[in-house]
């Protein structure tokens, strides 16, 4: 595998975790673009951020990003997602999957902790995987009757690529990812509603 091949893997990291801004006046009506991710490449790290808000309260954006061992079927392009340990509110989580990006399709696995704090805060750094350095935090908060994300993350690939391709790469995965939190998240909303 050439090196922008291989280092296109490593943006298929970001599967659920974590936030700076990019206003959004109500929840994305069909889902997020890659224009609503900030995406900057600066010195080999890739910087992004976004913002959404959605219509389901807090403890429910919560439950639907920490349901790793249900995220399959969820989140595209992901074949296996579980919890490889937990301790309190402390997570190791393994995921693997397979990414497609025009032409291209990538293999991938990632081994994440990921911790949750009482303030709404999700922290995710990598422990294995194609990345020398993966530090995300997302930030929900109750707003309305639904709830403000606020996600970020930076990333050092372990292998060279074209900065132009991975920071379209890296905003098309986490818009499309994204988006289909969202819907899971609602249409969770729509059954706690419902009973």
């Amino acid at each position: 595998m050439n090196y922008p091949a291989q280092g296109l893997r490593i943006f298929i990291l970001f599967f659920a975790l974590l936030g700076l801004p990019v206003w959004a006046t109500e929840p994305p009506a069909g889902g997020l673009s890659d224009d609503d991710v900030e995406v900057d490449y600066s010195d080999g790290t890739y910087h992004a951020s976004l913002s959404f808000l959605v219509s389901a309260s807090p403890g429910i954006v919560i439950e639907v990003l920490t349901d790793f061992d249900h995220m399959v079927g969820v989140v595209p392009n992901l074949e296996s997602s579980q919890i490889v340990s937990r301790k309190g509110s402390v997570f190791v989580i393994r995921q693997q999957g397979r990414a497609n990006f025009g032409p291209f399709s990538f293999p991938f696995e990632s081994t994440r902790q990921v911790e949750v704090f009482a303030d709404g805060r999700i922290v995710g750094r990598a422990l294995g995987g194609s990345t020398k350095h993966l530090l995300s935090e997302l930030r929900v908060q109750p707003l309305g009757r639904g709830a403000r994300v606020d996600y970020r993350i930076d990333v050092v690939p372990d292998r060279w690529m074209p900065s132009s391709i991975g920071v379209r790469f890296m905003a098309h995965e986490m818009a499309e990812q994204f988006t289909a939190l969202i819907r899971e998240m609602e249409r969770r909303q729509r059954l706690a509603r419902a009973r």
